[in-house]
């Protein structure tokens, strides 16, 4: 559980200057849309009118800068309220080009103030590596009645609270070029930070990981009703390294399987339950420390029974008591029948740059099914091109008849 400190929530995040986004590109957690009551369990309330959402996906065609948006997302936010070095979070990946980008940021403290953390960084191009050349935090205080449409207007003469250009020598010659001043933001105010958990490392890697001894029993039977138990043990060896140890016993089986290499155990595993397993404590994770969690193709070795129980998590006031936020990638429309606010969805589409429009505020009339507007390519670039879908049918037709 949390605990009673002063909380820190992120908001929304923008990029400018990215070779790979068009223009200004905004993501963005806070609901725009009036909250109806049958909905308020879907979303975390922080103040007057303004509440954000524990649910966000983004859906796009292959291509189309999903995987990328979200480790931009992640890579600010661990900068920002880990304390991380830019070369040990996402930004590593995700920063490109030669020329500067600004990523402006948004929290919300529940002393009842927005902070806005401005970063612009540059590429050392003798050494090959990013840094802050610029860094400004400005902050403002937002009594209940603020609108939403206010909420992360600055007036143009606020000055910083902190400005990288305005530190004091001796401070700033502790300061790394690829840190972040905001630790001392949180710091000073005592804020709890959101936990970020990244699990992007797994959307291609098949493993089994698991912070407990004991898979429960529950996980397994949902997964796979032939698995008896579990157990995943950590062995110490010299150095101070730990080495995980399996075992595996089935139902209906005398034999316990014990190994140490994984690739073993796989034989007897399928994907879906390994990665199932490893999901779900991840889960865990996001849902005690009330932290924000990051999925890449949610429905990857999945059916649909086991996606929608993850989504529902998030979505159920009894098991999300302490507003953990789900924000997953997806590359199927059939998952939009499962997310009930518009404002929960964002479609990336490219043609040269990566764009992202969030379904609440498309111009689509409100009888159209999503998954549809999704396939038909109503909104644009969110499906195939027709013409290269012929053009790719006919060269298939081609080679096989040749």
């Amino acid at each position: 559980m949390i605990n009673a400190n002063k909380q820190l929530i992120f908001l929304k995040l923008t990029i400018s200057g990215h070779p790979l986004f068009k223009d200004e590109i905004s993501f963005s957690v806070v609901n725009s849309d009036r909250v109806l009551e049958d909905y308020e369990s879907h979303l975390h309330h922080l103040f007057g009118s303004v509440w954000v959402n524990k649910l966000i996906t983004l859906i796009g065609k292959n291509a189309t800068g999903k995987t990328t948006t979200m480790k931009a997302v992640i890579g600010i936010l661990t900068f920002l309220l880990q304390a991380k070095s830019i070369e040990q979070t996402q930004l590593n990946d995700v920063l490109l080009g030669t020329n500067p980008i600004q990523f402006t940021t948004y929290f919300y403290g529940s002393d009842q103030v927005v902070y806005k953390d401005v970063l612009t960084f540059n590429l050392n191009q003798s050494t090959n590596s990013w840094y802050v050349t610029s860094e400004k935090i400005y902050r403002k205080k937002v009594p209940m009645r603020t609108p939403k449409r206010s909420l992360f207007t600055f007036p143009t003469s606020a000055k910083p609270v902190l400005d990288r250009d305005q530190l004091d020598p001796i401070v700033a010659s502790v300061l790394a070029p690829d840190d972040s001043m905001f630790r001392t933001i949180i710091s000073q105010q005592q804020y709890q930070t959101q936990t970020i958990v990244d699990t992007l490392v797994f959307t291609n890697v098949n493993a089994l990981v698991y912070n407990n001894p004991n898979v429960p029993n529950e996980i397994l039977q949902f997964l796979d009703p032939t698995i008896e138990y579990l157990k995943i043990d950590q062995l110490p060896l010299k150095g101070g390294t730990k080495q995980l140890f399996y075992r595996l016993k089935f139902k209906n089986s005398p034999e316990e399987f014990t190994e140490t290499n994984f690739a073993t155990i796989e034989h007897y595993l399928s994907s879906g339950t390994a990665k199932g397993v490893t999901l779900y404590g991840n889960v865990l994770l996001a849902l005690k420390t009330g932290g924000i969690i990051f999925v890449d193709e949610l429905e990857n070795h999945f059916n649909h029974t086991i996606v929608r129980s993850f989504i529902e998590y998030f979505t159920d006031p009894e098991i999300n008591k302490n507003n953990a936020t789900l924000i997953f990638s997806t590359h199927y429309s059939e998952l939009l029948s499962d997310i009930e606010l518009n404002d929960e969805i964002y479609f990336t589409k490219r043609e040269t740059k990566i764009e992202l429009q969030r379904y609440s505020q498309a111009n689509v009339r409100k009888d159209l099914n999503r998954s549809d507007v999704f396939d038909s390519d109503y909104l644009g670039g969110t499906s195939p091109d027709y013409h290269s879908y012929m053009e790719l049918k006919n060269a298939t037709k081609g080679v096989v008849n040749d």
